[in-house]
């Protein structure tokens, strides 16, 4: 007896099992053996096939699950880029002026996560309208102010607000905003404001002089130059007092704040009668300020007009032009530099700090160090107790004999992570040792309510639009109140996210407890470290000099054209790609992580070699250009150390990039090279005239 003969298929039987051919075979089965066998292969046939069927519906299901997936997450990136699109367009229209344009873009970014931007750059352009009043600003400001309360551009729209009543001198609505403002508000030119206005306390009434200093080093500052206005109003400030502000505000390049200055002087010299006899003083002062106006834009031609009209300044004016001219034709490696600055070394106490750090980069090119420790002396107190100068002080004092003196000053500069820290921590002997990493989690409920911090996102849509400016603004103000703890988890979401740059921006700012493998990471190590290796140059080193070049954003761009992870400017490229034998230069995509390391690694090794093995002057050359570097060199007046040499180039966007991506390197190979830390005086090594 056959227990099965006929199979037939019920309603949802698989496909597989309704063909013919299949019916028959399970027939033919179950008939084997008495049917007995026959039925269990049956059953298993079936079984098989009923999975079968099952696996691939299930899989033709998630296959269509997964491309409804992909293909919602490309709209959402399309509408993203899209949205950032317009985001960068506003930004255009604001640089350009271009209100109606920008108003336009406004409206379509509304409810946009970084709708706040393009607001607050509308705001920045109907502030500086010509005949915008006092009442309109207002109404303007507190619009704002009530769309993004909570955003922390509210603070810089306030700040602007301020600003701009004091640029068209309306000082009494200045004080009514003033008043409506938080006194967490502050900045130099509010400080400045207050005071002019009576808003700060003062210890006698009739001693407003003490209001002063608040003047010194924002000679551009309308609110500076209104208050000191009124301090010479009140004989509250003395005519040298006046001769400097003028001069300073010269030096930095602003006509208008020299003029105005001018015009407070002249003022009080007619008050005071000073020059009943002898040269007019502000006749004389202005020739001066022409010249010194000239050094900041052309130091050659400054050169020549001191020594037109040395003759026709006064000792003091003259001693005092003679320093600033120096230390413009510094910034050129001029020969008379040095000479320039030495004749006008009486008025060392009276330039501004600018003008005594280029002495004090000259002093430690030629180891000058009495000379040094003068200049030092000279600076103001904030100047004094930069690590910079507290280490060059170290040394100069260790120079002069004063070892007691200069070693206090290093045991107070070994703790920083820093360039100098660490220089600081080997002259006394000591390596760099790494802290031990914070004991701190990235928890699934941090992660959510990270996930929802609006500050946050906000920060990673602007690093995705290319507006890292915006971006680090946003990034700071989230992270301005935020302990250790909070910054470390706030630097592994950065993290998890893939957002490298705003990871170590985190990381960088604790205090107590570190995590130095978040402040120092390997992203795209499979990539770095083999070119690294085919080039025969120090991984850690290539690492710390992306580190320092882009945070490790592939597809960022500067302003001058340079990018990717290494930026690599258009011209150097094609040049590196030429050499290496690839075609098609003319399309390069500089923003390939591969492409960009692989050029990025080559053009380190040329440089490598060019220059001896020195990584000192390969870094500098790789920011600044081959050719600078050769004559940074060439114009050394003897054999220096590398971190003299460091110290005194005269770019100081490339004084600062090789001074970090040294250190950086170093501080890679401490976290990720198994505790074998080179030293950074020995990578620094010498530097000889060429």
């Amino acid at each position: 007896m056959r227990l099965i003969q006929q199979p037939i298929p019920a309603r949802g039987t698989p496909l597989l099992i309704r063909s013919p051919e299949i019916q028959r075979l399970l027939a033919r089965l179950s008939s084997l053996h008495g049917g007995l066998a026959g039925l269990c292969l049956a059953l298993l046939l079936l079984a098989s096939a009923s999975a079968l069927h099952a696996s691939t519906k299930n899989n033709k299901t998630t296959g269509e699950q997964k491309k409804q997936t992909e293909h919602k997450d490309n709209k959402k990136n399309e509408s993203q880029k899209d949205s950032n699109a317009l985001i960068v367009s506003a930004k255009e229209a604001f640089q350009k002026g271009r209100l109606p344009e920008l108003e336009r873009l406004m409206v379509r970014t509304q409810g946009h996560l970084l709708a706040a931007w393009p607001d607050y750059w509308r705001l920045k352009l109907l502030l500086g309208m010509p005949g915008i009043d006092a009442k309109a600003m207002k109404a303007h400001v507190e619009g704002f102010v009530g769309r993004h309360s909570k955003h922390p551009l509210k603070e810089n729209a306030q700040r602007d607000w301020v600003n701009a009543l004091i640029g068209k001198n309306l000082w009494e609505d200045a004080s009514k905003a003033l008043a409506m403002l938080p006194d967490t508000l502050s900045g130099p030119q509010i400080a400045c404001a207050k005071a002019k206005l009576g808003m700060l306390p003062v210890d006698n009434p009739f001693e407003k002089g003490q209001f002063a200093s608040l003047a010194i080093g924002q000679e551009t500052s309308d609110a500076c130059i209104g208050l000191v206005d009124q301090l010479a109003k009140d004989e509250q400030v003395s005519l040298a007092y006046l001769r400097q502000r003028a001069r300073w505000a010269a030096q930095v390049g602003s006509d208008s704040s020299h003029g105005r200055y001018i015009e407070v002087l002249r003022t009080q010299a007619k008050v005071q009668d000073t020059h009943s006899r002898g040269p007019d003083p502000v006749k004389t002062e202005t020739l001066l300020g022409e010249i010194l106006k000239t050094a900041r834009v052309n130091s050659l031609s400054s050169l020549q007009s001191y020594k037109n009209h040395r003759k026709s300044l006064t000792p003091d004016q003259a001693h005092y032009a003679a320093f600033a001219v120096g230390a413009a034709l510094w910034q050129r490696s001029h020969n008379e530099s040095w000479t320039m600055m030495l004749e006008g070394w009486t008025s060392l106490a009276q330039q501004p700090s600018f003008a005594l750090q280029i002495a004090g980069r000259e002093a430690i090119r030629r180891y000058e160090w009495p000379r040094l420790l003068e200049i030092i002396a000279a600076m103001r107190e904030s100047d004094q107790v930069e690590p910079t100068w507290q280490y060059w002080k170290a040394v100069g004092l260790r120079e002069t004999q004063n070892k007691t003196a200069a070693e206090a000053i290093l045991v107070n500069l070994r703790d920083d992570f820093g360039f100098y820290g660490m220089l600081a921590r080997e002259s006394l002997g000591s390596t760099i040792k790494i802290p031990t990493p914070a004991a701190v989690t990235l928890t699934p409920a941090d992660r959510q309510r990270l996930d929802k911090d609006q500050s946050l996102a906000r920060s990673y849509a602007l690093v995705k639009a290319g507006l890292r400016g915006e971006a680090v603004m946003e990034w700071s103000a989230a992270m301005r109140d935020r302990s250790d703890t909070e910054l470390i988890q706030a630097a592994l979401h950065a993290r998890s996210a893939g957002f490298y740059d705003r990871m170590i921006a985190a990381a960088d700012r604790t205090r107590q407890e570190h995590d130095f493998s978040l402040r120092f990471p390997v992203p795209f190590k499979e990539t770095v470290l083999p070119a690294a290796k085919e080039n025969a140059i120090d991984p850690w080193w290539v690492l710390g000099l992306i580190r320092q070049e882009s945070r490790f954003i592939p597809d960022i761009k500067s302003s001058v054209g340079a990018s990717g992870l290494m930026q690599i400017m258009p011209a150097t490229g094609k040049m590196l790609a030429k050499n290496s034998g690839m075609k098609n230069v003319a399309g390069l995509h500089l923003t390939d992580v591969n492409l960009n390391v692989k050029l990025g690694t080559t053009y380190m090794r040329q440089l490598h070699e060019r220059f001896g093995g020195s990584a000192l002057l390969a870094s500098a050359a790789y920011n600044a250009g081959p050719s600078r570097a050769v004559s940074w060199r060439a114009a050394l007046p003897q054999r220096i150390d590398g971190a003299a040499f460091a110290e005194s180039i005269p770019f100081s966007e490339t004084r600062d990039y090789v001074k970090r991506v040294l250190a950086n390197a170093v501080l890679y190979h401490a976290v990720h090279n198994g505790g074998v830390v080179p030293s950074l005086r020995q990578l620094l090594g010498e530097v000889l005239p060429d």
